[in-house]
């Protein structure tokens, strides 16, 4: 299993992501690394090919680049500019060399069925006119959001002929200490990347909100596969200080 962590976790750490980098690679002694679009200074080609030649000096793969469409009203200029938006980070994620964009999704009244409707098939149409071999699309389960549930995710599956996939974030559930794990078992399958939450760590990197044990039975059993990312959710603690013993929780959790 790899273990990897996306740039979200310290947000309100002062790093560039240069100096994340050297963070996740010395300190963290992470797989990999998942780069939150607010991380980027810059989006132009020169900016991408360094963050590409630091990422193959370390041997830090980037496995994945998250990014967020706004659909707003659902106007056709809001459905126009996710289109772009989209087209965008696929073009950016394929120079990075990473395998996924996960994207979060934004807008009015995402539990509507119609609007729910218009965003698979905004993101669909896109990528069936988009050249994205290797990329699969994920839209992250959040609450509130166009994908929260099982059902969700089996409506995103079949409106986008399969072309859609979730990234699992095993903590965006309103009850932490019971629907987490009942919604990994149903979606795994459906998963191109699991976001691993952490709240409130102990000593030893262990989460007191959730249960990595009952995680690790469940994820095992899925014959999942591809990368944990740490994504680390404490406003009032030192991300610097707590991922690292994190990461060293989760490769005694999942490699051992």
């Amino acid at each position: 299993m790899k273990i990897g962590c996306i740039t979200w976790s310290h947000r309100l750490e002062n790093l560039d992501l240069f100096a994340l980098m050297d963070h996740y690679k010395n300190d963290c002694h992470l797989d990999g690394i998942e780069l939150w679009n607010n991380s980027f200074s810059s989006t132009d080609d020169e900016y991408l090919q360094k963050l590409k030649e630091k990422s193959d000096e370390l041997s830090l793969p980037i496995y994945s680049v998250a990014s967020k469409c706004q659909f707003g009203d659902f106007s056709d200029a809001k459905i126009e500019e996710c289109r772009k938006t989209l087209v965008k980070w696929l073009d950016i994620t394929k120079k990075l060399g990473a395998s996924i964009l996960r994207i979060s999704v934004a807008g009015d009244d995402l539990r509507n069925p119609d609007n729910q409707d218009k965003v698979f098939k905004t993101l669909t149409d896109t990528l069936n006119e988009t050249p994205h071999e290797g990329i699969r699309v994920g839209i992250e389960n959040q609450e509130p959001g166009v994908v929260q549930n099982s059902a969700d995710v089996m409506r995103m599956v079949e409106k986008s002929n399969g072309q859609l996939f979730v990234v699992l974030d095993n903590g965006s559930f309103l009850d932490r200490k019971t629907s987490p794990y009942t919604f990994m078992e149903d979606n795994l399958k459906y998963a191109c990347v699991v976001h691993t939450k952490f709240f409130d760590i102990n000593s030893d990197g262990s989460d007191n909100v959730l249960d990595y044990s009952r995680i690790k039975t469940i994820i095992d059993k899925s014959g999942y596969d591809g990368y944990l990312s740490i994504e680390y959710d404490n406003s009032s603690a030192s991300a610097i200080k707590d991922v690292p013993l994190i990461a060293d929780f989760m490769r005694k959790t999942f490699k051992e």
